[in-house]
């Protein structure tokens, strides 16, 4: 009775054992990301082949780069957060278009960069809070910077936002509600809202540039959960 008792606490054990492995191993199933723009579940996700129309280019002759650290997801250990956008490696002053046609809600052509001790204690700060906060984000790491409401007129799914940033200057007269058309010049390119510019040097121009995805569920960006691997050939396929 005893053995028949040890067999069924082995038994019961094994099975206990083997169950949360088997859900593990479903859990972990690795789904195939190519071709989405981002994936944050099965029911919350963008594929380009839902998308109404392309982009185009915001840096007209600046492809999407090869370097991982340039595009969405890398890690930002300097600022405690991560990269939600694409850097093209654009030079200073070099024009920037409207990846899409949109509303402008924000343009802040009269920002001026903090000095470097003062964006050195931005970042100070979001080590210690351990994440970047959203207005030093917005309103210091940005720069002079565009922001393009696209309605749901790039997918049915989700209103779409484009931002434009590092900008060394604005296109005059450029101001929020204007409407502009894809292709317009909305700024040019240069290095405001980073190191360089809080040292008023001409250093390390380039365009950050950031798709948004909202509905009522969250804000979702370009890229987001998509694998490394995968990153540059899915946001490739977004422009014309």
């Amino acid at each position: 009775m005893k053995n028949k008792h040890l067999y069924l606490l082995n038994a019961l054990f094994l099975s206990a054992c083997a169950a949360p492995t088997s859900s593990l191993d479903l859990a972990n199933q690795e789904i195939d990301k190519t071709g989405y723009i981002f994936y944050q579940n099965s029911d919350i996700n963008l594929h380009i082949s839902e998308l109404k129309d392309r982009l185009i280019l915001p840096a007209e002759e600046y492809a999407v780069p090869d370097y991982i650290n340039l595009l969405p997801n890398a890690k930002r250990e300097y600022r405690s957060g991560y990269h939600m956008g694409v850097d093209f490696s654009s030079p200073m002053d070099y024009p920037i278009r409207a990846a899409y046609g949109g509303v402008i809600v924000r343009s802040n052509a009269f920002q001026n960069d903090v000095d470097i001790d003062t964006y050195n204690y931005f970042l100070e700060l979001s080590s210690k809070v351990g994440k970047t906060p959203d207005d030093i984000y917005d309103f210091i790491l940005l720069g002079k910077s565009i922001v393009i409401d696209h309605g749901y007129n790039i997918t049915d799914k989700f209103r779409a936002i484009t931002v434009y940033s590092h900008l060394s200057s604005i296109t005059e007269g450029l101001v929020a509600g204007d409407i502009v058309q894809q292709g317009d010049v909305i700024g040019f390119s240069g290095n405001t809202g980073t190191s360089s510019g809080a040292l008023q040097n001409d250093k390390g121009s380039h365009l950050h540039w950031e798709l948004f995805f909202d509905d009522s569920t969250g804000r979702y960006f370009l890229g987001q959960n998509i694998p490394s691997n995968l990153l540059k050939n899915n946001i490739e396929q977004l422009f014309k």
